[in-house]
């Protein structure tokens, strides 16, 4: 009894024992992970560089698993292709750059990347997959190879993995759960250093910019300084074109002004002749010379500008150029005094509708000052408006003479236009008249001088669509034909049978309202359209008025004839959906009363009642 208990008391023990081993393990294991998560962490805080990322990665992962062979492949999920990222392979490092998309999608990477799981892969498992045609061999082959997928918001976007040349060293399921866990955290780390990255290559960007911008604001506010000065000149110079008394006073302003924007102390304005054959020179200011006189052209700079037809600036090593291509002469003034000839000089031509009439010249003696390419475009824009205020002063000379001219061709062409205004308004007047008896004659019986069908019918729908929106408006429509009108017609002639119709047509006219509209529809068919009606009876009363009228006789010349008149009578009402259908119940009450005896009205009502009269 003794033995059995002491065999249970072992064998708990064990069972004790192998459970704090394997925790011990599990500890051990969790604390290695650990680890490689703080590394991991501690990478993603301090590395801003991904080109410094994925060494780290290789070098952390090496220190917890045998990877001397370590490579990460991404994949693209919407183009299926896939682009090595790093690559540290002992025996295929100098391959890689070599190997294509496809090559990695038919290897392993590409079945752990379909898969979307870990594989831990000894050379049997890999020759079963290639057998099975999963994975085609691919580079030199491994012992063992342990792979994991890379995954961000459930897409796989690459594959890391590690692998042994030496069958002695072979990778275990600890081993794939540690590189797997540090693969988890590597997206996370990855995004963590590219976001790093942007970010510092965006303040990288933005500095370089800020600092470009920097650059492009000094020059805009040296430019805008500058802008400034030429806008006061410009100022300056309209002001003094307005109010100078005489050219003297302008060029003498003139030159102020340039004094302002550049040395300016010797300076001259030269104008060409009318037969630009000699200079003239009413303004000119020198510190060595008196001033000059009206002379030929010859081959001085002034002659230059004028024949370049441009603002040039001239310093001496060009003013030697051009004397020694023959553009110029330098000639001696005077033997007996000491010449003194310019070392920066500035010219340009003043020109007015694109022709040079002079030139406008400042220039420096000795070294005193060198002119820059911002002076000669300040010389360049002064010498236009010298040209505009010379110009003016030609256009005033000449300006009476074209005021008079004008004046005279204003007054003539005043004339013509009243002529032809009047002209124009007698042919409106004209055409007005042609267009209200063109609508008069289409819209009225020729005649009768009554409305006609086209124009009764269009008056039918309009109050005909009024009456339906205002149902208190009564209309009523008559329906007339004209009794024994053939008779007429036949015995005593067309002649007779139109004036007939014509004294029926105004009998009708005085018996309706002045609102109310009568028309002729054609031979011997009339219709009156009554609106606004108090009662019914006030149709009746009318259609009855109409019978009593037309009845009594018609003298037409010695000829004294009777007639009488068949009229047919319809109200307007609910069941009426057209105006037509109005016009057709009159036309049949007409009918009805012409075939009752004639001279007579009748209401038309529905085939159920009896006609009334």
């Amino acid at each position: 009894m003794g033995k059995i208990r002491a065999k249970s008391v072992s064998k708990n023990k064990n069972i004790h024992l192998r459970r704090l081993k394997l925790l011990i393990q599990r500890y051990k294991q969790a604390y290695i992970t650990q680890g490689a998560l703080l590394r991991l962490s501690e990478l993603a805080s301090t590395i801003s560089d991904m080109r410094d990322f994925y060494p780290a990665i290789h070098k952390m992962v090496a220190e917890f698993l045998h990877a001397e062979n370590f490579y990460v492949v991404f994949y693209d999920n919407s183009t299926n292709q896939y682009s090595a990222q790093y690559f540290s392979d002992e025996k295929d490092q100098a391959i890689i750059d070599q190997v294509s998309s496809n090559e990695f999608s038919i290897g392993l990477t590409g079945y752990v990347a379909r898969t979307r799981q870990a594989l831990l892969c000894d050379e049997g498992l890999f020759n079963t997959l290639v057998e099975q045609g999963e994975i085609q061999a691919q580079g030199s082959p491994c012992a063992h190879w342990l792979g994991i997928p890379l995954c961000r918001e459930g897409q796989v976007i690459g594959v890391m993995a590690i692998q042994s040349y030496n069958a002695q060293y072979r990778y275990t399921e600890v081993d794939l759960a540690l590189f797997n866990s540090i693969g988890g955290h590597t997206i996370t780390a990855l995004d963590r250093v590219k976001n790093r990255e942007l970010l510092e290559e965006t303040v990288r960007h933005r500095t370089k910019e800020l600092q470009s911008t920097n650059i492009s604001l000094e020059k805009e506010i040296q430019e805008k300084i500058y802008a400034e000065k030429l806008q006061a000149a410009l100022y300056r110079i309209s002001e003094i074109t307005g109010s100078s008394q005489d050219m003297a006073s302008f060029y003498l302003a003139m030159q102020q002004v340039l004094a302002e924007l550049m040395p300016a102390e010797n300076c001259f304005i030269a104008l060409l002749n009318k037969d630009k054959s000699t200079l003239s020179f009413p303004f000119y200011l020198d510190q060595y010379s008196e001033p000059a006189i009206e002379r030929p052209l010859g081959r001085g700079f002034t002659e230059y500008i004028l024949r370049c037809g441009e603002a040039k600036l001239i310093n001496a090593e060009y003013a030697t150029k051009l004397v020694l291509a023959g553009e110029i002469q330098r000639e001696v003034s005077n033997p007996n005094k000491l010449n003194h000839f310019c070392t920066s000089w500035l010219g340009a031509p003043l020109l007015v509708e694109g022709q040079a009439i002079g030139v406008i010249t400042v220039q420096a003696y000795h070294q005193q000052y060198q002119y820059s390419e911002q002076d000669l475009s300040i010389l360049r824009f002064v010498s236009q408006n010298i040209a505009i205020a010379i110009q003016r002063k030609l256009a005033t000379e000449q300006q009476k003479q074209h005021q008079e001219e004008l004046e005279r061709r204003v007054f003539e062409s005043t004339q013509e236009l009243r002529q032809t205004n009047l002209f124009l308004r007698q042919q409106v007047e004209e055409r007005k008249k042609v267009e209200a008896k063109l609508f008069y004659e289409a819209n009225h019986d020729a005649l009768t001088g009554l409305a006609n069908r086209q124009m009764f019918l269009q008056l039918l729908k309009q109050q005909f669509a009024l009456s339906k929106r205002q149902p208190k408006l009564q209309m009523v429509l008559l329906y007339i034909d004209l009794d024994r009108f053939k008779n007429i017609n036949d015995s005593l002639g067309h002649h007779m049978g139109d004036a007939f119709l014509v004294e029926a047509s105004q009998r009708l006219k005085r018996l309706i309202r002045e609102h109310d509209v009568v028309a002729r529809l054609g031979g011997d068919e009339f219709v009156a359209l009554l609106t606004n009606l108090q009662s019914k009876h006030d149709a009746e009363e009318i259609a009855q008025r109409i019978v009593n009228s037309l009845e009594q006789p018609f003298q037409l010349d010695e000829h004294q004839v009777h007639s009488g008149a068949s009229v047919g009578l319809a109200y307007m009402k609910p069941e009426h959906t057209t105006a037509e259908a109005l016009l057709r119940d009159a036309d049949t009450a007409m009918y009805q009363a012409k075939s009752q005896g004639r001279n007579q009205f009748i209401v038309f009502k529905d085939p159920a009642s009896e006609s009334v009269s």
